[in-house]
């Protein structure tokens, strides 16, 4: 089974590093590398923001923004 190639997306956020995931998501991180969080595509074509929970060892959505910049910035300032 051939899976497409991750998609590199453009995000204007300074300060962070979005990496393509074969799943289909994006990783993001700070410049030390530490997670942030993850950006997927939302059905209604905006992006999804989610925060990685220790407490809840899983991830929060914190909700879903028109561009992947918007998105990365909750994750980076939320």
């Amino acid at each position: 089974m051939n899976l497409p190639a991750p998609v590199a997306l453009d995000v204007a956020t300074p300060g962070v590093r979005v990496t393509p995931l074969a799943s289909g998501k994006w990783r993001v991180t700070n410049r030390s590398g530490a997670l942030l969080g993850l950006l997927e595509p939302a059905e209604s074509g905006e992006y999804r923001a989610m925060r990685f929970s220790v407490r809840d060892r899983g991830y929060r959505t914190l909700g879903e923004f028109r561009t992947a910049t918007d998105a990365t910035d909750a994750l980076r300032f939320g």
